[in-house]
C-alpha cells in the first residue's frame, strides 16, 4: 500500500478564499500563456528533467540493472477488468471479516506475475512494457538501482517482542498500473512542469503498489529470514550529511496494494491491503508475502480510546500474520504495517510525555493528501524540540499529538471520499500521499515556486518538512539526523 510525521488540526477559523486562490495560482495551469512565463518554463526544462531516474551516479564498475523511470503514461483511459478477481473473491457479499483476506490474496495473485519479476528477477524488469508507471520529480531522492528512497527510521525499541537488534531505516518505491498511470498523465501532462491537481482523482480499477525494504538483515532481526534482498546505492542510513553513496543491501518485508473500488468501499472508494514477509510461509520470497490485513475506511463510528475492545467494521487484521507485523498496528488495531509509523514513541499529549502510543492507520495517514498540505500524517499540531520545550510550534525528537479519541484527533479518522479534503481551502488528492508529500514539494522546489507563500498557512513542523522534501520522513524527522563534525 508505496509510502512513511507530525500534524496540526486546522481549528475554527478557515481562510478558504485566500487559500483557494493560492492553490489555483500554485498548482493549476495558467489560464493565459504569457511570453515571459513561457520563456521561464523553457529555461526550467533545460535546467531540470522531471523524469530523470536519479541524480546519484553509479560507479563505472557497476554492471548490474538500473532504475528507469516509467513515464509514457497512457493517453487513453484504460478499461479496468469488468469482473475484477478481487471483487469475485468476496463471493457476492459485502467486504467483511469473513472475506477481506481473500480479497487481499486475489489482488496479490492478480499482479503476481509482474511483481515476481520486479522483486525476484529485476534484470528482466521493464516497467513500461509491463504497464507500470512511476511518479516524476523524485530524482533527487531515488537510488539509481531500484529507485528506492527513505521512508522512515525506527529504533530497535519499536519492535520489542520480535527482537530487532539495531535501529533500522526503511526504503520504498512505488508503481502505478495502467489505470493509475493514466491519471498521472492527466495530472502532470507531457512535461510535468504544470501539475493540475484538480485532475488527481483516480479511475475505477486504479492499482498502486509500494515495495518496502528494511536495512535490517536476518542477523539483526530473525523475522527477515528468507526475505528477498535488494541492492541499494545511497548514503548509508544514519550517516552524517555529505556522506558519499555506497552499496548496501535491504530486506523486502512489506508490500502495499491499494485499489480504487467504489463498489466494495462506497464511503472512501479505496481498499488498502498490506502484505508482510512471513519466514514460516512456504515458497519463494514473493510466496512468503502474506496479508497483514485490509481496510476500506477509518471506522469513524468507533472511538477506540473510549472502547478499545470494540470490533472494527472497516478494518480486518489477519490473525495468522507474523508477530513483528502486529507490533505496529494502528490506533485501535486499525491497519498499519511495520513500515508505516502508526506507533509513536516519545509523544507529548496534553503536556505529558507518553512513551508509546498507536495513533494512526493507513487511511488516516493518506487521508490528509491535499494540495497544499495543511495537516500532517499523524494527528497533532507539530513536532517539539528535544530541549524539553513542548510547544507545538517547534520541531525535534518529540511528537506533539492530540489526545486519542478527542474531537481534534478524530478528524484524522473519518471515512471521506477521495475528492473531499481534510482541510478546507485545499484540493483533495484522492488519498495520494506520494503526490502530496513528495512529488509536489519537489516540483515546487525545482521549479522555483514561491514556497514561502505556498506554505504560509502550514504548521511550522510540517512546513519544515515540505521545504526540505529530500530529507523529510513519514515520522516527522529530517534525514540525516546525524551531523558531520565541524
Amino acid at each position: 500500500m508505496i509510502h512513511s510525521a507530525v500534524h496540526r488540526c486546522c481549528r475554527m477559523a478557515w481562510r478558504a478564499g485566500a487559500v483557494l486562490a493560492l492553490v489555483a495560482l500554485a498548482f493549476l495551469p495558467p489560464s493565459s500563456g504569457k511570453g515571459q512565463e513561457k520563456k521561464g518554463e523553457e529555461q526550467k526544462k533545460k535546467d531540470v528533467d522531471p523524469f530523470a531516474a536519479s541524480t546519484t551516479k553509479l560507479p563505472p564498475s557497476y554492471k548490474g540493472p538500473t532504475f528507469h523511470l516509467s513515464h509514457k503514461y497512457p493517453e487513453k483511459k484504460p478499461k479496468p477488468p469488468t469482473d475484477p478477481p478481487w471483487v469475485k473473491a468476496l463471493g457476492g457479499k459485502p467486504i467483511s471479516q469473513d472475506n477481506a483476506i481473500a480479497y487481499a490474496n486475489a489482488l496479490k495473485d492478480h499482479i503476481g506475475k509482474d511483481m515476481r519479476t520486479l522483486i525476484l528477477d529485476y534484470a528482466k524488469w521493464n516497467a513500461g512494457a509491463a504497464g507500470w508507471y512511476n511518479m516524476p520529480w523524485l530524482f533527487s531522492i531515488q537510488d539509481p538501482i531500484h529507485g528506492t528512497y527513505v521512508g522512515s527510521g525506527f529504533p530497535r525499541s519499536m519492535f520489542p517482542l520480535s527482537g530487532l537488534k539495531k535501529d533500522m531505516t526503511t526504503l520504498v518505491v512505488i508503481y502505478y498500473n495502467d489505470v493509475a498511470g493514466y491519471t498521472l498523465g492527466q495530472i502532470w501532462g507531457k512535461d510535468a512542469m504544470k501539475p493540475d491537481v484538480k485532475k488527481a482523482q483516480y479511475e475505477e480499477g486504479a492499482i498502486i503498489v509500494k515495495v518496502a525494504l528494511t536495512t535490517a538483515m536476518k542477523e539483526d532481526w530473525s523475522p527477515m529470514e528468507g526475505a528477498a534482498l535488494w541492492d541499494v546505492y545511497a548514503p548509508p542510513p544514519g550517516s552524517p550529511a555529505g556522506t558519499p553513496p555506497a552499496f548496501f543491501k535491504a530486506s523486502f518485508f512489506q508490500f502495499d496494494i491499494i485499489v480504487k473500488d467504489s463498489k466494495t468501499a462506497p464511503q472512501t472508494s479505496w481498499v488498502f491491503t498490506t502484505l508482510v514477509h512471513d519466514k514460516n510461509a512456504k515458497g519463494d520470497a514473493w510466496d512468503k508475502m502474506v496479508p497483514l490485513g485490509a481496510m476500506w475506511g477509518n471506522d469513524p463510528d468507533i472511538n477506540s480510546a473510549i472502547d478499545p475492545n470494540a470490533i472494527l467494521q472497516q478494518n480486518v487484521i489477519n490473525p495468522m500474520a507474523p508477530l513483528y507485523a502486529t507490533e505496529t498496528l494502528g490506533y485501535g488495531g486499525r491497519l498499519s504495517g511495520p513500515n508505516d509509523g502508526a506507533v509513536v514513541q516519545s509523544a507529548v499529549i496534553d503536556g505529558r510525555l507518553v512513551p508509546r502510543v498507536a495513533v494512526s492507520s493507513c487511511m488516516s495517514c493518506h487521508g490528509v493528501a491535499e494540495a497544499p498540505m495543511r495537516s500532517f500524517l499523524l494527528p497533532g499540531p507539530g513536532v517539539p524540540r528535544a530541549s524539553g520545550n513542548v510547544s507545538p510550534s517547534t520541531q525535534g525528537d518529540f511528537i506533539y499529538l492530540y489526545k486519542p479519541g478527542a474531537l481534534a484527533f478524530n478528524r484524522w479518522f473519518q471515512s471521506r471520499p477521495g475528492d473531499e479534503p481534510q482541510d478546507r481551502g485545499t484540493v483533495a488528492l484522492d488519498y495520494h500521499m506520494n503526490l502530496a508529500f513528495k512529488a509536489l514539494p519537489l516540483w515546487a522546489k525545482y521549479t522555483n515556486q514561491d514556497r514561502s507563500k505556498l506554505y504560509a498557512d502550514v504548521p511550522s513542523g510540517l512546513r519544515r518538512l515540505l521545504l526540505e522534501p529530500e530529507r523529510s520522513s513519514k515520522n516527522g524527522h529530517l534525514f540525516p539526523q546525524k551531523r558531520p563534525k565541524e
